[in-house]
């Protein structure tokens, strides 16, 4: 009869490299000393939502909008948005800020607690809709935010609230 040997120390250092592979997480946490420096900001990605639905989506089951004319008026709507992209910004170590593009320039202070980040616009109020930080590292980073705002499409339909999520993508210089 065959004796089956397994070296137990090649055994035992199979198991720990599972387990510790296993147990790795992709690491989510934001590093603030990957925010400092300049970024160029990238076009805007802009998604609307009425509840669970796109835009499109509710234009066409709630509102019975044909899909071309629901398409037509989304691609309306999220052009307004689409303009927030481009430019820079830089965040600096004494937590101030400059974001400049050809039609204006913005300065302030920033925060970051956890993976919100607060821009506070200089002589303006202190800002208490954060950006979310979605990713983030030395050279890239995806930031973005959401706002509620009242659609009304006039026409006999009754005005409708809407989350509006617009994303950036940075990229360092």
């Amino acid at each position: 009869m065959k004796k089956s040997f397994v070296n137990p120390v090649i055994l035992l250092t199979l198991i720990a490299s599972l387990l510790f592979v296993s147990s790795c997480e992709e690491s989510t946490e934001v590093v603030e000393a990957d925010l400092i420096g300049a970024w160029d900001i990238g076009q805007a990605s802009v998604d609307i939502k009425v509840g669970p639905l796109s835009l499109l989506d509710f234009l066409i089951s709630t509102l019975q909008f044909g899909q071309e004319a629901a398409k037509e008026l989304v691609d309306q709507i999220t052009s307004e948005f689409l303009e927030i992209g481009g430019g820079t910004v830089t965040f600096n170590v004494d937590y101030s800020y400059l974001m400049s593009r050809s039609d204006f320039e913005e300065s302030g202070t920033w925060n970051l607690e956890g993976n919100k980040l607060y821009l506070n616009i200089s002589d303006e109020t202190v800002n208490e809709d954060p950006l979310t930080v979605e990713s983030l590292n030395s050279s890239a980073a995806v930031v973005a935010w959401e706002q509620e705002q009242e659609i009304d499409l006039g026409e006999g339909t009754s005005p409708f609230n809407a989350i509006i999520i617009i994303e950036l993508n940075l990229t360092k210089q």
